[in-house]
Parts: structure tokens; sequence; C-alpha cells
């Protein structure tokens, strides 16, 4: 048990020397690729190489719902970094991310969200985030599926927080379906504030796409209950058993 806890010692340095590698490979790519196709294939690569190095294992339920030649704004609750590692690894299509600014600033993880066509919300800037919310419903319109964290934030204890109104303006702007994931247990793999990462299980339930065609914005506080109804009655820890301690 012991050997098992130090486990996240030598994890850790080869995840940020793998990152640093594929974060330079993107970046190189995007020189040949404006459209960002080959830089989300790295990032898939990358987050299959930690998934698979961390010992997680990742059970999916729904996939069948799923059209691969749609596009869908998904959106998932938010515990853990392994959430943006497991919908990399798992899901069938091409998407790019609505993430904070802050990472865009990190060395190598910033250049290649930057570089690969993925999108920054702006935290109490309103006019950026306006914008960025505009940005993103371009980018839909285009045929590029947008992943959001409507939570805004990792949860520490698994309570699933409120929904930022913002990314359902963005949904209601593109009119394109929304796809409800519910991720269960991927905070205790890798707690927010922690970087000792454990291997264990991560469950991914995927909801029936919702239709935005037809809500405006005066309908979007109806949108917002709806999704987050359908993730909140999937959340089941018990379902799982718990990472390594």
């Amino acid at each position: 048990m012991k050997k098992l806890n130090m486990r996240w010692i030598f994890i850790d340095p080869i995840i940020i020397l793998f990152t640093g590698i594929m974060a330079i490979i993107s970046v190189f790519f995007s020189l040949f690729d404006g459209k960002g196709i080959l830089q989300h294939e790295c990032a898939r690569i990358w987050a299959k190489f930690i998934i698979k190095l961390s010992g997680a294992k990742i059970e999916i339920e729904g996939l069948e719902k799923v059209n691969p030649n749609e596009t869908y704004i998904i959106m998932a609750n938010h515990q853990s970094y392994f959430d943006i590692w497991t919908l990399l690894a798992h899901t069938p299509f091409q998407f790019r991310f609505l993430a904070k600014d802050s990472l865009f600033k990190i060395p190598f993880l910033g250049w290649h969200l930057k570089r690969s066509g993925n999108i920054p919300i702006y935290r109490g800037e309103a006019r950026k985030s306006v914008k960025s919310i505009k940005n993103g419903a371009k980018k839909v319109n285009s045929g590029i599926s947008l992943c959001i964290f409507p939570e805004g934030s990792r949860s520490k204890d698994g309570v699933i927080q409120d929904f930022k109104p913002g990314v359902f303006y963005l949904a209601i702007l593109s009119k394109k379906p929304i796809l409800p994931i519910t991720i269960i247990g991927s905070r205790f793999l890798l707690p927010k504030g922690s970087i000792k990462i454990r291997s264990g299980k991560i469950k991914v339930i995927i909801s029936d796409p919702i239709e935005t065609k037809n809500y405006t914005k005066k309908e979007m506080e109806e949108l917002i209950k709806k999704v987050r109804g359908i993730i909140v009655s999937n959340f089941d820890e018990k379902s799982i058993q718990r990472g390594a301690k």
C-alpha cells in the first residue's frame, strides 16, 4: 500500500515532461493545420497516455447516443483535471474547449490551447466574456463541437455547483444540441488542490442530446434547470469504487 501511495512521485514528472513534448508537437502541427485537427489528435494521445500511466479505468455508458457527424455543445460536471483527459480520450469526434483564460497563460499547455482553436473565457470581465461566448457560437456554427464545464470551476467535495448562465446563452445563440455528460469518481483520482494522481475508476454517463432550437433567451433558466437536473440525477458516487488512497 505504501508503494501505491508513492506512485505519484514518479508519475507527475513523467506527465509534465510528456505534456511539454506533446504541446511542442501540437504547436508545430499548427503551422500546417489551421483548423486544429492534428492538434486535437495530439491532445487525445496526451490524454490517453496520462490515463494509461495513472492506472485509471474508464467506464462509458450511453456512447450509442452520440452521432459523430453532429455538432454538439458538450456540458459536463467538473471535479478534476481527469475530466478533461477522460473527455479527450473517449469522445469520438473533434471538439474544442471553452476554458478559463488563466490556462492559456501556462507554458506549453497554453500554447497548445491557443494554437488549436480553444476559446478563453474571462471571469469578471463582462465585455470579454460576451465576446468569448459569441466566438464560441461562431465556432459551433462552423461545425466544431465545443466542450464546456458550466459550473465554471472544479468541485472540491463532488457536490455539483450552480451552472453559469453565459454558456447557455451560447447554446441558444448557436441553436446546436447540448450533450449532457455526468462524470463520476474523478475527484478521488486527482482532487482539486492536489498533485497526487491515484489509480481508480471513473464512470461517464452520456445522456440524450437536448435540442436548443426552440429556446429563447427568456427561457434560458428553464434550459439550465433541465440540463443540470439530468446531470445531477445521474451523479451517484455509490455506483463506483473509490480510487486508491
